[in-house]
């Protein structure tokens, strides 16, 4: 029994995980780099992306977003944040726990985009995957 939790376990952990916008956005590929300041609350280099979402709704989705995009711990993301605010201003990341209200939040915003796996992504009506993330 724990040999097959661990595989289960070990098959999430190795999850693709891909950027995702409402259908009816506009939003299309941008490099990785462009995704890491996009989370880092600065600016979007071709405007398009208005505001970024991070899915606290899907723990292992946001600790693989973390590890293979950011290339940081929560805490080092959290600190990285806040510096960036309190030196450079701006506005704070969004952060939403539960997966309903980042699909009604996408909707609502078009210039929005967030994360998520791909299983999941592809089985969501009203989303659209906008590239493959890791």
């Amino acid at each position: 029994m724990l040999t097959h939790a661990v595989s289960v376990f070990a098959s999430a952990e190795k999850s693709v995980g891909v950027l995702v916008a409402t259908d009816s956005s506009l939003v299309h590929k941008i490099s990785i780099l462009e995704v890491r300041r996009l989370y880092l609350g600065l600016p979007s280099s071709n405007g398009l992306i208005k505001e970024t979402v991070v899915n606290l709704a899907d723990p292992v989705a946001y600790k693989n977003f973390l590890k293979n995009v950011m290339h940081m711990t929560d805490n080092g993301y959290r600190r990285k944040i806040v510096k960036r605010i309190f030196r450079q201003g701006g506005r704070k990341v969004n952060e939403i726990q539960d997966f309903s209200e980042i699909v009604s939040y996408l909707e609502e915003h078009p210039y929005a985009v967030s994360f998520m796996d791909e299983e999941t992504a592809r089985k969501t009506k009203a989303i659209k995957v906008v590239q493959v993330l890791w």
